[in-house]
């Protein structure tokens, strides 16, 4: 039996486009592969003619016709129905796939053999036949998976998977590869990443290649398929719209538990809207009063010279929630939160930079129902300036370390509808996030040895060693008055620990500080 079967749907391609389909297949440098294709009764004359001939010119080429048009489910899947491979491969008649593509795939299911979904990176051709728009695609990201179909094209399934889960399901066109992998990941023991471009994805003015208003019912499919998911799942969630063609997925926690809110406090005061404010003060009047969630307590961690009353007319306002932590010392918002950290006594904490103001109130439950999905252990809001232009949406270190979206408006999608979604990320800034306070203490929390804000990257680092994850979501905007400082002092020791990182960031491939395309959500034609 062969190991591939390569599995497409054929209905009216452009005759130049097919044959560009055709000859990509039978180029492959693996041979280990059959192809199944159905003919959506088509009815140029050419098409049937031409797959009978195909058919006949290589035994490895099987065809089925169609007496009638079913849609492209009902194509994909009498294509199914043809297959004997271990592996289906998805390829629309009218795109190419790179002549390495199969031998690159077997290379990395013989080195993961529990995997039962494989994708690839990903680029398009334009009408001229000129590449463009290299997709550059993170390692496995459920979260995001969840919000926008990125892996798309190439997409390898395990073929006995795809019997058990049912095929193509109808009512699901233009999103059906989308509805089939979701109910495939539900099952599947690994997903692995080729980090290698083997799709060619042409576009033509009726493909969502070109744009996704092209077919604007696959994104009410996806939407479709998204909440169906979760239903399967029994994962709380509401599912609307994030922007063309994204989903924008808020979590509901399953609990309610005691939470500590950490914030590092001194005297530092600053013009906050044109007053000048004390940063202490003003935190804590903020998430006074923008804090939804009522089973928090509070532990400010504050310098050894703040002033006892005014720390007793802040602590007072909480009502006996608050705590008094003195940092003996030299101040500094990295060992005051490690702490606040040894005084907790939850199981997870909110650290809470002084410089911070709250925009939605409902901050600490929306991050916190992302620590219900195992191996998340830290969760950032977007954090932007006073004027809405993004601060941090994450941290990436490809090419080098710096905050994911600095300097873009808060309301941009950003490359590939990135800012738009909650995602998994390399790291988030601890200027605000939840995080697990067990895994904090595990890694030694934050390290002295930093005297900027690179103390977040090796922080990153050292949890991904043990292979947690982080996730950062626009559903929680943070304000932060107070400018990113540049962290130039610390890069000889953070290149020293984690050289082997920078530029090899698994989530962020691409720089997206530079890059201001907002492609969105890729569903199959």
């Amino acid at each position: 039996m062969p190991r591939f079967s390569i599995v497409t749907p054929v209905y009216n391609p452009p005759r130049d486009a097919f044959e560009l389909c055709v000859r990509s297949v039978l180029e492959q440098t693996n041979g280990d592969w059959e192809w199944c294709l159905a003919d959506d009764a088509s009815p140029d004359e050419w098409v049937a003619p031409r797959l009978r001939e195909l058919q006949l010119q290589d035994s490895r080429i099987r065809v089925a016709h169609r007496a009638s048009n079913g849609g492209i489910v009902a194509a994909s899947n009498d294509a199914i129905a043809l297959a004997r491979g271990e592996f289906l491969v998805l390829l629309d008649n009218d795109d190419e796939l790179n002549r390495d593509a199969l031998r690159l795939v077997e290379e990395a299911l013989v080195a993961e053999p529990e995997c039962d979904y494989l994708y690839s990176d990903e680029n398009k051709i334009s009408p001229e036949g000129e590449h463009f728009d290299d997709f550059l695609k993170p390692i496995w990201s459920p979260e995001r998976f969840l919000a926008q179909n990125y892996t798309s094209h190439l997409s390898v399934l395990r073929r006995t998977l795809v019997e058990q889960v049912g095929r193509f399901r109808s009512g699901f066109d233009g999103s059906q590869d989308y509805d089939l992998t979701l109910r495939v990941i539900e099952r599947a023991r690994r997903v692995v990443h080729v980090p290698e471009v083997l799709y060619h994805w042409r576009t033509l003015p009726t493909s969502t290649a070109s744009a996704a208003s092209a077919k604007p019912y696959a994104f009410v499919a996806a939407m479709k398929a998204v909440n169906e998911h979760l239903e399967r799942t029994r994962l709380p969630a509401d599912v609307t719209e994030a922007g063309p063609s994204l989903a924008r997925v808020r979590r509901v926690s399953k609990s309610h538990p005691p939470v500590t809110v950490i914030v590092p406090i001194d005297e530092t005061r600053r013009r906050i809207f044109g007053v000048d404010t004390l940063l202490a003060r003003h935190v804590s009047e903020s998430l006074l009063r923008k804090t939804t969630y009522n089973n928090y307590k509070v532990v400010f961690v504050a310098s050894n010279s703040f002033d006892d009353i005014e720390l007793a007319t802040i602590t007072a306002r909480f009502e006996g929630r608050a705590e008094v932590v003195r940092l003996r010392g030299a101040f500094t918002t990295s060992q005051a939160l490690n702490v606040g950290l040894v005084a907790c006594t939850t199981s997870h904490a909110a650290l809470v930079d002084q410089h911070c103001d709250f925009v939605d109130g409902d901050w600490i439950e929306t991050l916190f129902a992302y620590t219900d999905r195992e191996g998340v252990v830290s969760v950032g809001p977007v954090l932007t300036d006073e004027y809405g232009v993004t601060h941090s949406a994450g941290l990436g270190l490809t090419p080098e370390p710096h905050d994911i979206g600095r300097g873009h408006r808060a309301s941009d999608l950003g490359p590939v509808g990135m800012f738009a979604i909650a995602r998994e990320c390399f790291g988030v800034s601890m200027r605000c996030a939840i995080v697990e306070v067990a895994a904090m203490k595990q890694v030694g929390g934050l390290s002295p040895d930093y005297s900027t804000r690179l103390v977040d990257f090796d922080l990153a680092c050292k949890l991904r060693e043990r292979g947690q994850h982080a996730v950062v979501t626009p559903l929680v905007k943070v304000r932060v008055f107070d400018e990113m400082e540049p962290f130039d002092v610390d890069l000889p020791t953070f290149n020293m620990r984690w050289s082997r990182y920078i530029g090899n960031d698994p989530y962020t491939r691409i720089d997206p500080r530079f890059d201001d395309s907002s492609d969105q959500m890729e569903s199959r034609n």
